[in-house]
């Protein structure tokens, strides 16, 4: 037990700390008291440290997350590395310690342990799952013809388009060239302090990339995916092109909230994935797995209480 919480301990302190230092203190503060509590009091503090082990990794990833803007290229694949890692130690560190741990402890510390396996084990799972999704739909997604492609935005870094939403306007090129009479309509308002809106910033690369300026058009209102979609459907109408074929192209790992949002709107409209490069996927894909949480929190509560009501039933 003591290996694992040492060898969480390195990993969250791990490349590259940022300017302040809060988090990283917290967390050497706490693993220590539980590094001097397993060394002194193990059986009792087994399950606790278990338990916090891999509530620290969760929080550890979110927050690698919420560092949306990265100076950097290199520091971009390091945060994904970086929480790679942590979803590998706790499928097959953390996740079976727990399993192997909860039967040998008095009530309360298995009722600890015993929560702490069902909320990681489902939310783990359902990442599992979800990252298989977006890989096979990554693998099978090919080009289509369309009379309208809305490309949504995915944030400039220093007021370029980064990979992960140049590989949506390149399969937004892809398509286009199958129908070049299509309509292109680029999304995406100034985010995180950018001198220069999304949707014009996407359009200077489809230009580059051979796309006529006239078949090109910006709304550049946009400051979320609900934004461009919303905003996409009332240009639409205003323009009475809302009969045509359109469709979405957006990133592999965020298909299924787009799918979402474009229920919700009423809206049926075609989804394409564009493909995610494979060492940008651990940050996008857990950050969109975790949206989907949020958007679906009742499910995922209603979910969650049924495990645990079915463990407390069979442990009788």
């Amino acid at each position: 037990m003591i290996i694992l919480i040492l060898s969480l301990l390195i990993v969250l302190l791990w490349w590259p700390l940022p300017k302040k230092n809060e988090w990283a203190l917290c967390w050497t503060g706490l693993l220590l008291i539980l590094i001097g509590g397993q060394i002194g009091y193990s059986m009792t503090f087994t399950a606790f440290s278990l338990g916090v082990a891999s509530l620290l990794i969760w929080l550890e990833s979110i927050k690698a997350i919420l560092v949306r803007h990265f100076s950097t290229d290199a520091q971009l694949v390091k945060y994904n590395q970086k929480t790679f890692t942590l979803m590998l130690l706790n499928l097959f560190v953390c996740l079976p310690l727990l399993f192997k741990y909860q039967e040998h402890f008095p009530w309360l510390n298995h009722q600890v342990i015993l929560t702490a396996l069902i909320v990681n084990g489902i939310t783990t799972l359902g990442l599992v799952i979800f990252w298989g999704a977006i890989v096979t739909l990554q693998l099978l997604s090919k080009p289509v013809k369309a009379d309208c492609l809305i490309v949504l935005g995915a944030g400039l870094r220093h007021g370029k388009v980064p990979p992960v939403l140049a590989a949506r306007l390149q399969r937004a090129t892809t398509c286009w060239k199958l129908n070049r009479n299509a309509t292109i309509i680029v999304t995406g308002g100034i985010l995180h302090g950018e001198k220069l809106s999304e949707a014009r910033a996407m359009a200077k690369y489809l230009t580059t990339h051979g796309i006529p300026q006239d078949r090109i058009i910006l709304e550049e209102q946009a400051m979320n995916t609900w934004d461009n979609l919303r905003n996409c459907q009332k240009l639409l109408q205003k323009r009475a092109e809302s009969k045509q074929k359109i469709i979405v192209i957006t990133s592999s790992f965020h298909i299924f909230r787009t799918y979402n949002y474009l229920r919700r709107l009423k809206l049926s409209w075609s989804i394409v994935p564009s493909k995610t490069p494979w060492k940008l996927q651990p940050l996008t894909v857990v950050r969109d797995y975790l949206g989907i949480i949020r958007d679906h929190y009742r499910s995922w509560l209603a979910i969650l209480f049924v495990f645990l009501a079915i463990a407390e039933l069979l442990e009788r």
